[in-house]
């Protein structure tokens, strides 16, 4: 019998992740694979040793964005899907821009200057330069997030100072609006070098069409350039599995918004019935 590890974070207790690590072992055992779940706790302390005395995992699917983690289980000897490098281009929405840059369109991108906690960005010309290039209203997002509560919309230059105010010391990059596409997007669920499922999502009260701030959803089927413009990115950053999400340009064309390395799928799965952890499980079965 095969025998895998699905490593999730220790401390995320949201019920919708939950569903998603129970999809995996219905997953797992409807194909006679043992799945077996690690936390990232009991597993952080030993990255300095063999990562092999927890057991010997014939495949490890790591739904976290522990990096060094991911990276400790691949430095011994394990085959990790999605691979660290992979995690941590998705992770930082900067870095997602800069590895797609050229490769896929995507919306006009400024990244702020790094600064420090106790520093924070005292200096604000930047700013301006951004939004003379961008225009307003343009999105400010935080380098690191989820479910989009960390992506914000400045009006103004008031608006936008107000919410590096609220920012602090962390990373974060500037879009411009796409007005086309506000409240609106296609999520695209690709495992391998296959489009699996997509549904298109919209909000009519926020620019942000998240499911989880109160978007809705209905299933969807992508045409050529968006298919295109998906799996692009998928194979640019290395991905084995991964959710694309497109905006919709001035003419239609996509633009590739964000990557999600482990996208949580209980609401794609509610919208296409599509189980993308069977199609990951199966996936994996191939190459081990």
């Amino acid at each position: 019998m095969k025998k895998g590890w699905l490593v999730i974070n220790a401390f995320i207790k949201m019920s919708k992740f939950g569903d998603v690590y129970d999809f995996f072992k219905k997953a797992a055992t409807g194909r006679g694979i043992s799945l077996e779940i690690k936390r990232t706790d009991e597993l952080c302390a030993y990255h300095d040793a063999d990562m092999r005395m927890f057991g010997d995992p014939d495949f490890v699917i790591f739904w976290d964005k522990d990096v060094h983690l991911a990276k400790a289980l691949e430095d011994a000897g394990m085959r990790v899907f999605n691979r660290a490098e992979a995690i941590a281009v998705c992770d930082s929405k900067i870095l997602t821009a800069i590895k797609l840059k050229g490769k896929v369109a995507m919306p006009r991108t400024v990244f702020a200057p790094k600064t420090f906690d106790g520093v924070g960005y005292s200096e604000r010309s930047f700013i301006e330069t951004a939004a003379a290039k961008l225009g307003l209203p343009m999105v400010i997002k935080e380098a690191y997030g989820s479910f989009g509560w960390e992506v914000y919309l400045a009006r103004t230059l008031e608006e936008a100072n107000s919410i590096v105010d609220k920012i602090g010391a962390r990373e974060f990059l500037m879009q411009e609006f796409v007005k086309t596409s506000g409240g609106r997007d296609v999520r695209v669920n690709i495992v391998g070098d296959r489009i699996v499922s997509a549904m298109y999502r919209y909000n009519e009260k926020d620019f942000r069409s998240n499911v989880t701030l109160g978007g809705s959803m209905r299933s969807y089927v992508v045409d050529d350039a968006q298919a295109e413009a998906a799996l692009a990115a998928s194979a640019a950053i290395g991905l084995d599995f991964c959710g694309v999400d497109l905006l919709f340009g001035k003419d239609g064309e996509p633009l590739v918004c964000e990557v999600n390395s482990n996208p949580n799928f209980k609401s794609s799965f509610e919208c296409t019935g599509v189980n993308m952890a069977e199609e990951i499980i199966s996936y994996i079965e191939a190459r081990i």
